[in-house]
């Protein structure tokens, strides 16, 4: 039979083959309980590590071509994997061993179709997952001598006991297969009546496409039937989690207020050692995590105002960390040294970087020095320490308090997964078998969108454009081209944190890459809306990218750096579905958390025509910014024209000029407001520029459909971000 045939295609000539799917969670509670970024980051690389280590059992029985997703080429993890088999091959993806790359789920096609069998190497899998987190567990705890220590409130229990108690129910595993053979025979249409509401019998070619969607489906059943396991605990709650009890304190055992804890902290175990899961990784992925640190809010904010005063302060820098040393002594400094951003190092040699909230002057005061490291120092101290600082920012200007966190995330995964956006039927299958397939059956293929099928050899390719996305492109524009941090990068979805003044670039660069639409100059990743190719060269290779129809959507916060790290993460969640909900997808949300409390959220598309709205965005953050060569824009043109306009209102609050008025006052205000920092520029040629600009605010306020609140937003959260240095 046809259908056999194709089959046999796609089993590789096995005779018994079945799709595995294969997770790990909980993904967005787990990683979004956090209070630091360290936090943050280690659940994500948890959930990462734990994965790999459930795959491994599949590559070492089947080999790596047995995973379909993620695709494994040059994955850091399995180039671990491989020189821990004394196959060494090395490649450049290899120094992101330290990032989290693998998605905390895998779809691998195995050779078993007996029952008996998947279920053994599932539970095996599982088995070694949890060993895995037993040992963490064990070797985090025994590092700081707290395993004898730990008590329930109130209870008696031995500390064995709470151990187990607190992680039995860490990490939830679920697992679905779909054999490709019942009974000893194929499995056909029929066998999936249960799952969909109607088969069309005559279709070639469906099974592996019905067998991945049944798969999808299963999972979701199975995860609706999620393990339970009653816990009575009493007690302060964990900080972090806040469901176990906090067991773990400072000073107990080896355990100081420090990086690990802080002074007031009452932490469960999972929450203790996803935070010092570096003491447990240590040397053991090359060596990455010995002595780790993870930027803080207040380093990412103030990343740029470093890297402004190494180029144009870097005396008076080294001076301020001097002073430091001299009065809060060597041992509380190398607390606070943390390593720079990638940027940073790149562009400076041997930096000495200490923790960027030193940079802040509010947080020079003696109160906080004797709470973060119980040490005394007087008045005095404190303000030599800011005379110091102030040597730096009557230089450079004073550090931006405020950061951003970026959530990216491609649209319509499920049904790229799922074989609805693919692209005509005889570029899937090859011009071989599909010359062999019936004429009927061609003309259906290709008339009826609903059978657009899904073959291993597309869900592979997939596979590996999200590979491609996230190992060649995301960290280089994130950490190498821009002053970012990656929390993680799985393929589609991107978190990271971003400081305010390379937030615009950061999300055009991500939102482009992903479709393919940029290119590479002189080694620095470029936005390209002209490439529709679907290939990226890099190195002298071409690289599979989602392609020109592919889209993503972005939710962006950006947050004061002492706003609880809790309340960003969900609001970035919430802010990413505004985002997704906009029309068409494909857009971005920013949402901008004032410390006093006030919250501004803007959504767009990300071009409107051949708008490209970040970019422009981005030029009126630059001519925000002051001390600029050229011109500036005062920052009370927002107000200006938000009084303008409301001049405009009806009495239930509409808008009731016409476009002809609204250009007017556009241009009229933004005249008043350009000013020149040039004296090279003349009256002329001001009023030129002023053009120029009135001239791209009016084509962004009709893009927006008249929608004179967001376009103001818009102008606003620039000029925000342009403020830069004051």
């Amino acid at each position: 039979m046809m259908e056999e045939k194709i089959y046999e295609s796609f089993a590789e000539n096995s005779s018994n083959v079945s799709l595995f799917l294969f997770t790990i969670g909980p993904v967005q509670q787990f990683i979004s309980q956090a209070r630091k970024t360290q936090d943050l980051f280690m659940g994500s690389f948890l959930l990462s590590y734990l994965t790999f280590i459930g795959m491994e059992e599949v590559i070492d029985r089947y080999g790596p071509k047995s995973i379909i997703y993620p695709n494994l080429s040059a994955q850091p993890l399995m180039e671990w994997h491989l020189k821990r088999c004394n196959i060494n091959r090395k490649s450049s993806i290899s120094s992101f061993i330290d990032q989290p790359t693998i998605p905390n789920r895998f779809v691998a096609l195995i050779p078993e179709s007996e029952e008996s069998k998947i279920i053994k190497l599932a539970h095996k899998m599982e088995d070694i997952v949890r060993k895995k987190w037993k040992e963490m567990v064990d070797i985090v705890l025994n590092k700081f001598k707290l395993i004898d220590k730990i008590r329930l409130d109130k209870k008696d229990e031995d500390c064995n006991a709470v151990i187990k108690k607190q992680t039995l129910d860490f990490p939830e595993i679920y697992w679905v297969a779909m054999p490709f053979k019942k009974d000893g025979r194929y499995i056909t249409e029929e066998d999936f009546k249960d799952f969909f509401e109607e088969v069309q019998k005559e279709n070639v070619g469906l099974i592996y496409h019905l067998g991945y969607s049944a798969l999808e489906k299963s999972m979701g059943i199975r995860k609706n039937l999620r393990n339970f396991s009653q816990i009575n605990e009493y007690g302060k709650k964990c900080n972090i989690c806040g469901t176990k009890e906090g067991v773990i304190k400072a000073g107990m055992g080896s355990l100081q207020v420090g990086k690990y804890i802080s002074e007031k902290e009452a932490l469960c175990i999972p929450c203790f050692v996803k935070r010092a899961l570096d003491k447990y990784l240590g040397d053991k992925v090359d060596g990455k995590f010995i002595d780790y640190t993870f930027p803080s809010t207040a380093e990412m904010a103030s990343s740029n105002f470093k890297k402004r005063a190494l180029k144009d302060a870097e005396v008076q820098f080294n001076a301020y960390i001097d002073d430091i040393k001299k009065i809060v002594g060597e041992n509380v400094l190398r607390q606070i040294q943390v390593k720079p951003l990638n940027k940073i190092e790149g562009d400076f040699n041997n930096v000495v970087n200490i923790e960027g909230e030193w940079f802040f002057e509010e947080n020079l005061c003696t109160e906080n020095i004797k709470k973060q490291f119980g040490i005394e120092i007087d008045d005095k101290e404190i303000e030599d320490l800011r005379k110091s600082l102030k040597q730096i920012t009557d230089k450079v200007g004073e550090p931006n308090p405020y950061y951003a966190v970026v959530l990216f995330d491609g649209d319509n995964m499920g049904e790229w997964l799922a074989g609805k956006l693919l692209h005509n039927f005889e570029h899937i299958y090859g011009s071989d078998l599909w010359n062999k397939l019936p004429n009927k059956v061609k003309e259906e293929l290709k008339t009826s969108i609903k059978n657009k099928l899904l073959a291993p050899t597309i869900h592979s390719l997939i596979s590996l454009s999200l590979r491609n996305y996230s190992l060649e492109f995301v960290k280089k524009i994130v950490e190498d081209d821009h002053l970012g941090k990656l929390i993680y990068s799985g393929g589609d979805d991107v978190l990271a944190f971003v400081n305010l003044k390379d937030l615009f670039e950061v999300m055009r660069r991500l939102r482009a890459a992903f479709s393919g639409h940029i290119k590479i100059e002189n080694n620095e990743i470029k936005v390209d809306w002209s490439n529709n190719t679907g290939f990226v060269e890099k190195d002298g290779k071409l690289l599979l990218t989602m392609g020109k129809n592919a889209t993503a959507s972005c939710g962006v916060v950006i947050a004061h750096y002492k706003t609880p790290l809790k309340m960003v993460m969900d609001k970035v969640r919430e802010t990413e579905k505004k985002a997704k909900s906009n029309t068409e997808k494909d857009s971005f949300a920013i949402s901008l958390l004032k410390r006093s409390g006030e919250e501004k959220i803007i959504v767009s598309k990300w071009k409107y025509g051949d708008m490209d709205v970040l970019e422009i965005l981005k030029e009126l953050s630059y001519l925000f910014r002051r001390n600029q060569s050229g011109v500036r824009i005062s920052r009370r043109i927002v107000y200006t024209l938000a009084e303008e306009f409301a001049k405009l209102k009806d009495k239930c609050g509409n808008y009731i000029a016409e476009t002809g008025i609204i250009n007017t006052e556009i241009k009229r205000v933004v005249l008043r407001a350009v000013d020149t920092v040039s004296g090279n520029i003349g009256k002329e040629e001001k009023k030129n520029i002023s053009k120029e600009i009135s001239d791209v605010l009016k084509n962004l306020y009709h893009k927006y459909d008249d929608d004179i609140d967001n376009f103001l937003k818009l102008i606003e959260i620039s000029a925000f971000i342009g403020k830069e240095g004051e």
